[in-house]
């Protein structure tokens, strides 16, 4: 009865649906599942000396791509293959946090353009999208937003995932629809359950419950976990398996996985590897010490992957069981190559980006070396295994080169595509998968969806490569840019540039690359075919233009949160009546580089009460104050590397309100004072303060996920009576 519901709807949207005719063969289920941070050599099957068995499973029953492109980092890849649509043209230049307010970077999906979720929908779909999102203002992460760039507000019928660019698996900030869950997931027995194990589980009970209800309709499930991206943490028995397996270092885990990458059948015979990434050490050139946090890193990272294979194992034996695969198009991906986000020694804590520190990152690694991959550590590897994990290409995730781009594609769908091991070679793009999809599903996308007329589509589909691995590709060309750096693609040549960031663009200079006779951009073309680079460039500004490119911003971190003037979260003035927790970044008051005080009042409380009173941050990075011992602490958490702590010296019972003023020092840091009823009870330095703090919520009567302080463990409920808190802050300056 639904389908003949859907009817006239269908009729109204102008969407074509072939499946829905009498006698038509069934249409597929879809299921996307997008990795995060994995470069084209990380799985398995595109030689990786990494264990992932489900996903080889999957491109042994299907077919690969060596020649699939993605945006450089993750919210644009996600919105081009949401939308179908160039991520400038919907708004999102780069990821949701550094949002300049320009029309080509909203930080979320601009409103009239529809996803495959819309169009799968209006098509009968039942819809889901389990994981990571990012995309969406940092603003409108909060309930009284709008649900405009929610998954629930572009599609999808059901969400349960994450908002940002990252979590933490071991105590993930989750959200079920627009319902932000204050209890991180557990096992039965309290201990700690990872995010991908918890993710996979509801993708599987979206699937069961679906079919138990509505069997006559399809389902389309978008499931991106947050492997392999920092921070890198998986059980222990995975990180065990990985034990001395990369002592040998990066540089002979590039050779030996570019000989997999030839006998494969992924790259030409002829494929020499670049020079190393500038900033790459030879691994001989490493001391001892050195190499082996380094190959610790990797191990842990290995685990993590291996680990969130297996989840996606359990799902593949769902579908099997439930006799679902055959008829099931499942596309695995990754949304940029691998990253380069821990720098040339890899951080333990990866919330030590937004520091400005001097710290040795090494020694500090080696500090926490038998942590990795726990629950308190947060870490991400060194350059020398992102150079490893993009083999054959140059550069990493965030730049226009082929390894910031170039990423492993596998498509299975057993009732239609026939298993292939060669590889198909068509240069395509992320854009393309929305119309493959469709094209699968018997329908197109409608000129008009509630309303709203629909941009047209950037992409073509790839389904003509399923059954002819030798066919002409249908895309021509394809342009890219992200902080500045450009790159265009045309029928086989590419020009790409590498931006300095705050030089001029004019200063840039091009590179030109044959393709079609060098897979991996080893020759450089721009000087002896100077007309050729002249055309290329020409390609890029017209792109540019028809794609809302301009204006270009290369700044990264500079532009973290950047809120308009009249933004709530500036002022300086802010009361709140608890219970209040659980309140994102994006919409807690900013204090980021001006003094502050917050005051509480406590009403009746008891005696010698215990817990948190307000915090903003984790286990990583943060600040506290709380009781404890009958006593009000306040601790400052500078990414887990300095702590400071300041105790009252004044009993805490029956205390009627509390206090902490953060006072910044021109010499640097801060001078902080705690009182209890207008009393000044202590008084200390913080040395250093964070540039933002990055992760985790701002809570008052508790500190969710993970504990700012080692006094005591989350959620630290006050067990008093908190009424009342009120922060005054300084004026902003940018």
């Amino acid at each position: 009865m639904r389908h003949l519901r859907l009817l006239p709807l269908i009729g109204i949207l102008g969407i074509t649906t072939t499946a829905l005719a009498v006698g038509a063969p069934a249409r597929p289920n879809v299921i996307v599942v997008l990795m995060d941070d994995l470069g084209f050599a990380q799985f398995g099957c595109f030689g990786a000396p990494l264990a992932t068995p489900n996903i080889d499973r999957v491109a042994a029953a299907g077919v690969r791509y060596n020649n699939f492109h993605v945006a450089p980092v993750c919210s644009p890849t996600r919105a081009a293959f949401l939308t179908g649509r160039n991520p400038h043209a919907v708004g999102v230049a780069c990821i949701a946090e550094f949002a300049n307010g320009e029309p080509n970077s909203r930080g979320g999906i601009r409103a009239d353009a529809g996803t495959v979720a819309d169009y799968l929908r209006a098509a009968g779909y039942s819809t889901a999208a389990i994981g990571k999102w990012h995309l969406i203002p940092m603003t409108e992460l909060n309930p009284g937003a709008p649900s405009t760039h929610w998954p629930t507000g572009e599609g999808f019928d059901h969400f349960y995932g994450f908002m940002g660019g990252e979590t933490n698996p071991w105590a993930p900030e989750l959200f079920r629809d627009r319902e932000r869950i204050k209890i991180p997931p557990a096992r039965p027995d309290g201990s700690p359950l990872h995010s991908e194990i918890d993710l996979t589980d509801h993708a599987i009970g979206f699937i069961a419950e679906q079919r138990a209800t509505q069997p006559q309709s399809p389902f389309f499930l978008y499931l991106a976990y947050s492997a392999g991206h920092a921070p890198h943490q998986a059980p222990p028995e995975y990180l065990g398996k990985w034990r001395g397996k990369f002592d040998r270092g990066w540089d002979v885990a590039r050779e030996e996985t570019l000989a997999r990458q030839k006998a494969l059948g992924l790259v030409p015979p002829d494929t020499q590897l670049p020079s190393r990434n500038p900033g790459v050490k030879a691994w001989a050139e490493l001391s001892a010490d050195e190499q082996r946090l380094y190959a610790r890193y990797y191990e842990t990272f290995a685990g993590f992957v291996e680990h969130t294979d297996a989840q996606f194992g359990r799902l593949l034996d769902y579908l099997d069981r439930a006799g679902l695969s055959e008829n099931t198009l499942v596309i695995v991906a990754s949304d940029n190559g691998a990253s380069p986000e821990g720098g040339p020694e890899g951080m333990w804590n990866q919330v030590r980006l937004f520091t400005t520190d001097t710290f040795d990152r090494a020694a500090d690694g080696l500090a926490h070396f038998s942590e990795l991959g726990s629950p308190t550590a947060y870490p991400t590897y060194p350059t020398g295994w992102t150079m490893a994990g993009n083999t054959p290409f140059r550069r990493t995730k965030g730049t226009t080169h082929e390894g910031g781009s170039r990423v492993p594609l596998i498509m299975r769908w057993p009732a239609r595509i026939k298993p292939d091991a060669t590889v198909r070679p068509q240069f395509h793009d992320v854009v393309d998968l929305l119309p493959t999809i469709l094209e699968a599903a018997g329908t197109t996308a409608p000129k008009n969806l509630d309303g709203r007329a629909q941009p047209p589509l950037a992409g073509t589909s790839m389904a003509y490569t399923w059954a002819d691995a030798a066919a002409p590709s249908h895309r021509t060309a394809q342009y890219v840019e992200i902080y500045g750096h450009r790159a265009i693609y045309e029928n086989g040549w590419k020009a790409v540039t590498f931006h300095a960031p705050g030089t001029p663009f004019s200063s840039d200079a091009w590179e030109l690359y044959d393709l079609g006779h060098d897979f991996n951009e080893t020759r450089d073309l721009a000087k002896t075919q100077p007309q050729k680079l002249a055309e290329l460039i020409a390609a890029w500004e017209r792109e540019a233009k028809a794609n809302d490119v301009y204006p270009l911003d290369d700044r990264r971190g500079a532009r973290e949160l950047l809120f308009p003037a009249d933004s709530p979260v500036l002022a300086q003035h802010f009361e709140f009546f608890p219970p209040v927790s659980g309140v994102h970044k994006g919409s807690a008051p900013d204090l980021r580089k001006r003094s502050w005080t917050l005051t509480a009042d406590l009403g009746e409380s008891a005696a010698s009460p215990s817990g948190v009173i307000a915090a903003l941050g984790g286990r990583f990075a943060g600040w506290s104050l709380y009781a404890h011992h009958d006593r009000l602490i306040f601790h400052y958490n500078y990414a887990g590397m300095e702590r400071t702590t300041i105790t009252g010296d004044l009993e805490l019972s029956h205390a009627k309100q509390v206090g902490v003023s953060f006072a910044l020092n021109p010499a640097g840091g801060a001078d902080v004072a705690i009182s209890i009823d207008g009393r000044e009870v202590g008084r200390g330095r913080v040395p250093r303060v964070m540039v933002v703090i990055s992760h985790e919520s701002f809570d008052l009567g508790c500190d969710l996920f993970t504990p700012v302080s080692e006094d005591y463990a989350s959620p630290a409920n006050f067990t008093g009576e908190l009424r009342r808190v009120v922060i005054e802050a300084e004026p902003f300056q940018d």
